[in-house]
């Protein structure tokens, strides 16, 4: 008795349902790969710790007694819960199920991750994705929160708790009216910064990291920080455009998902203005698997993709 253990652990209760439902020791023996003076010494334990009989032995069967009886079935469960609770783990490590939340900026859901999800996808079907386009201010508090698993946009401000992994540049340009009179690219489809002298231009509201880089140059035309109109994105950026009211600044990736025909986009030469849109991730913990995954995915689609204009892997 004084050998008995402390606790009650998996061993002893898989060994009672196995005697339970073979209504013998020696099947239950064979059953679990043990040998049967190991499952009645298993069983005894389990007994004496309960203090009660669970078993009712005769001298050809097993039966259980009646609180055995009640014992049973919840202790079914208990094992059932366990073994699916285990198994729901593998399967997460393993990536054959859960979940990868992202959050990001328009143009990078459309160019960058719905692309590398459908391969991600194709590896891992089990896996469900949830993508949340913003803008970049959101992003980064989403991220910090734990939202999200991570997010993709261009940074807005530095941030406590944040870790940001440069993964492209991505240059800005003019969009404007094909039609417009006053704007007449090089050769290689480039405009100068006096092309916006005297024009009014349409810009995005504050927590973009688009105005963030254009507020953070002080060199540039007083026009670009301070856009005559104001909208909420870049597809109502495009619409202001397409009326003829503005012209817009924008980075090339941004542009390419508003071109329609009737648009046009030049990239804006010296000065070179870039974003830089980053993987971020909280700093706080490390990634689930499968945010691990996804992002891999999204840093191998990039290296091989073909990008727009202006567009350069870092």
């Amino acid at each position: 008795m004084n050998r008995l253990p402390k606790h009650i652990t998996l061993k002893h209760l898989n060994a009672f349902v196995a005697v339970a439902q073979e209504a013998s020791f020696t099947r239950a023996a064979r059953r679990l790969y043990q040998t049967q003076s190991s499952v009645t010494g298993l069983i005894q334990q389990l007994e004496a710790a309960l203090e009660t009989p669970l078993f009712i032995r005769t001298s050809r069967r097993v039966v259980l007694s009646p609180i055995g009886k009640e014992f049973l079935p919840r202790i079914t469960r208990l094992l059932a819960d366990f073994d699916g609770a285990i198994d729901d783990v593998m399967r997460y490590g393993a990536l054959k199920s859960g979940r990868v939340s992202v959050s990001a900026a328009p143009s990078a859901i459309t160019d960058l991750i719905a692309p590398a999800a459908a391969v991600f996808s194709e590896h891992y079907p089990g896996v469900r994705l949830y993508l949340r386009d913003a803008n970049s201010g959101p992003i980064q508090r989403q991220v910090v929160a734990g939202e999200v698993d991570f997010g993709l946009t261009s940074r807005w401000a530095d941030m406590h708790g944040l870790e940001s992994e440069p993964l492209l540049e991505d240059q800005f340009g003019v969009l404007y009216r094909t039609d417009d009179s006053h704007i007449h690219p090089d050769a290689r489809n480039s405009v100068s910064w006096k092309t916006l002298q005297n024009r009014k231009l349409v810009g995005v509201i504050d927590e973009t990291g688009i105005m963030a880089v254009l507020q953070s140059r002080p060199d540039l035309p007083i026009e670009v920080s301070a856009p005559f109109y104001e909208a909420s994105s870049t597809t109502s950026q495009a619409a202001i455009v397409q009326s003829g009211l503005a012209i817009a600044l924008m980075p090339s990736l941004a542009a390419q998902r508003v071109l329609v025909p009737g648009l046009s986009f030049s990239l804006l030469r010296s000065p070179k203005l870039v974003r830089t849109l980053c993987l971020m991730f909280p700093q706080d913990h490390a990634p689930t698997p499968a945010a691990t995954a996804l992002a891999d995915e999204i840093r191998r689609y990039v290296k091989h993709a073909e990008l727009p204009a202006g567009c350069k892997v870092l």
